[in-house]
């Protein structure tokens, strides 16, 4: 059982949105709520039948099978029939011996194992009941039927039940009147030229294995004036409610794929409880009236159909008007793309949350990372990082369902969706669309922070860097002259960041890690600017930006960008905190950027030779691992002599080496870790100062207090207020 006291059950299957799916999926809601069970969907977009289809990276989603978060597995059989994708899943189950599986369906030829406790709906006595129906309602004895395909067995199982009836109420059975299709409606059309053309003698009635055959038949006896059903009754099964798009509105059949959901979870449920049951009746359907045979159709049934085709006509409009993919692809950077998807959230509709799941390495052409950054669209909780089978960490809150979706393009796995619901009407066509657009925003945001593709860029403007979206050296030029003119009663203070120095030690091999390392660098500099864009790339490593800020201590903002740098994950991770140098100056009105720029640029190839005479030292990477620590989790309190640390020193030992390292001793340098991640938190929060202090890893909030005004001159009210920026 999971960590929240509740079971996981996992379910494998294809196109959530469409209507069989969606009445599985509302039996399988009711019951899980009802039973405090969560309920994770993996499952493809477009299931193409196409073994040699080009969209094969969708089905990279079922490695999540491997997940442990499961505690009991379902799958729904029938909706697969892609075998290259069959085999791949019963390679994925048939290492999940040690958690119960159901199948849900008919089980299909290479799509078992010894395991799979099979649950089905009948469709031998489902259409006994309609041949019932025909015989006991309308009195007719000289039927036909048309099923599906012949290596089928749910096709024979249809054929078993029309038998029955027959022979039970007396009526002889003829294997010439029982004809094979394909489940789709040219066999229908086909059929019903048979008898037009006098090949067949009209019977008095036909029973269709699906809608879709049936739907052929009715369009075509329509098109050549034969009525239905004064000439010949026509019935369906399985009810896709789409009979409003064809004539007469046909008689059909719905199973109870609901009731087949609900018991499903019933019965997992027992297994897991150690009292496995075999009670399992197949749950009865029932008959949809329609036009096609005397009966005539339920008004209110049809206007619930009528409701449900008004839906999807809506979503059809929003997928051929709305902009979605076009705004994606003029993103330059995740949080470009976030805020698009954020705007469009009315397609994530009864959704309660959605996470995009982003490999690691998503941008490369290299295998699959096992990490996974994950974002929140709706309610914007900060990113987080999992492994990329680590499913039990969405699962919070009260009971709910999940639905796992890929994110790819082509050849290449970008990661997965996930979409926290409690209705199976979140999964709609318009969600699909949805995870469509972000796929291709994705690969557009990849191509244009490829380097090659930079390289080619780079002469498309001459103020603008293409792959920050800030100014280029030439453009912050410009606006920092035209800045500097315009003073007022604030302090304009000119800040400098060089990063990703010493590639050797942290850069993983290729352009790519790198590029997204200076993408979360730039993201810091547009933070610590609050909402100023007088910001600029002015060579390959630095970035510049001017401020305005009460404080005259331009060192104060320097110290104040580097903290804000230490919280961007995605370049700590690459880098390390001892990769970057800052520093701020304080400009007059004749400041021009020919003037102040050298100063900076010079003071940063000072700070950055003294960064580099400190890798020199002994154990230098050792304690570079422990200095990583106190500024990347400072809130945890390190004792210089606690057998927590990862070195093997005696506490002097280890000050000794550490000062040399970095002029501070361990302890020093722990607080000084907790106060950067004060500063940042003061600057990009309004959290209270108990609160920060607590962040901070203080107990005591008069502590936090004293530390904090020793090592920065001020309190941290004070603080705030002094980095107080607005635009210049």
């Amino acid at each position: 059982m999971s960590k929240s006291n509740r079971y996981i059950i996992g379910v494998i299957a294809s196109q959530l949105s469409d209507i069989e799916q969606s009445e599985l999926l509302s039996g399988m809601l009711r019951q899980a709520q009802e039973r405090n069970i969560d309920l994770l969907f993996l499952s493809n977009i477009y299931n193409p039948n196409d073994p040699a289809n080009t969209i094969e990276r969708e089905n990279d989603i079922y490695d999540l099978i491997l997940s442990d978060a499961f505690d009991g597995l379902i799958l729904f059989s029938e909706t697969i029939l892609n075998t290259t994708q069959q085999k791949l899943i019963v390679e994925h189950l048939s290492h999940m011996t040690h958690v119960p599986l159901i199948a849900l369906g008919t089980p299909q030829p290479g799509f078992v194992l010894e395991h799979f406790q099979f649950l089905n709906t009948s469709d031998a006595l489902d259409f006994e009941r309609i041949t019932d129906h025909l015989i006991e309602k309308h009195g007719f004895t000289n039927m036909e039927m048309l099923t599906g395909f012949d290596f089928i067995e749910a096709s024979h199982q249809r054929v078993a039940g029309y038998r029955a009836s027959l022979e039970r109420h007396g009526l002889p059975y003829d294997p010439d009147k029982v004809h094979f299709g394909n489940f789709w409606m040219n066999s229908g059309a086909e059929l019903a030229e048979s008898y037009i053309k006098k090949d067949r003698p009209f019977p008095q009635a036909v029973l269709c294995g699906n809608d879709y055959m049936a739907y052929g038949m009715l369009d075509t006896l329509a098109k050549n004036g034969i009525s239905v059903p004064d000439r010949i009754t026509i019935t369906g099964y399985e009810y896709i409610q789409e009979r409003i798009y064809h004539y007469p509105i046909l008689t059909t059949y719905q199973r109870n794929r609901a009731q087949l959901g609900a018991e499903a979870i019933r019965l997992m449920q027992q297994q897991l409880d150690g009292h496995p049951g075999t009670d399992f009746t197949p749950p009865p359907g029932r008959l949809i009236p329609g036009d096609s045979c005397q009966c005539g159709l339920d008004p209110a049934q049809l206007l619930a159909e009528q409701e449900r085709i008004s839906l999807k006509r809506t979503d059809y409009f929003l997928n051929l008007f709305g902009q979605l993919e076009f705004e994606l692809t003029e993103c330059r950077t995740i949080p470009d793309l976030l805020q698009v998807c954020r705007k469009y959230r009315y397609m994530l509709r009864h959704a309660e949350e959605v996470y995009l799941c982003l490999y690691e390495d998503w941008y490369n052409d290299r295998a699959v990372s096992e990490t996974v950054t994950c974002y929140s669209l709706l309610a914007q909780e900060e990113p987080f990082t999992i492994q990329k089978h680590d499913l039990e960490r969405f699962c919070s809150g009260s009971a709910a369902a999940y639905s796992f979706s890929p994110l790819f393009s082509l050849q290449r796995s970008l990661g997965y969706a996930v979409m926290k619901f409690h209705t199976p009407a979140a999964n709609t066509p318009l969600y699909r669309h949805w995870l469509k657009a972000v796929s291709n925003g994705l690969e557009f945001l990849r191509l244009k922070n490829d380097i090659q593709y930079l390289t080619q860029c780079c002469n498309l403007s001459e103020s603008v860097d293409n792959m920050t979206d800030m100014y280029s050296k030439r453009g912050f030029h410009s606006a920092f002259d035209a800045a500097v003119e315009t003073f007022d009663a604030r302090k304009v203070h000119l800040v400098v960041l060089r990063v990703c120095l010493f590639d050797e030690s942290y850069a993983t091999e290729g352009s790519g890690q790198k590029i997204q390392a200076l993408l979360a660098a730039s993201d810091a500099v547009k933070c610590f600017c609050a909402g100023s864009r007088l910001y600029g790339r002015v060579e390959e490593n630095t970035f510049a930006c001017v401020v305005r800020a009460d404080t005259a201590d331009s060192r104060l903002l320097a110290d104040l960008l580097g903290a804000i740098l230490l919280r961007a994950v995605g370049y700590t991770r690459c880098y390390g905190t001892d990769s970057f140098v800052c520093t701020a100056q304080l400009c007059t009105p004749n400041s021009t950027y020919q003037t102040e720029m050298p100063k900076a640029l010079q003071e940063l190839d000072q700070l950055t030779r003294i960064s580099a005479a400190r890798r020199t030292c002994s154990h230098y990477r050792e304690m570079l691992a422990l200095r990583n620590q106190f500024y990347l989790t400072p809130e945890v309190f390190f004792e210089t002599d606690s057998t927590g640390l990862p070195c093997s020193y005696s506490s002097g030992h280890l000050r000794t080496i550490y000062k040399a390292c970095f002029g501070v001793n361990p302890h020093q340098d722990c607080i000084k870790g907790r106060i950067l991640l004060a500063r940042y938190l003061l600057f990009t929060t309004q959290d209270s100062i108990q609160q920060i202090a607590q962040q901070c890893g203080y107990r005591d909030s008069k502590y936090f207090l004293r530390q904090f005004r020793l090592h920065t001159g001020m309190t941290p009210v004070e603080y705030r207020r002094a980095c107080s920026l607005t635009d210049t």
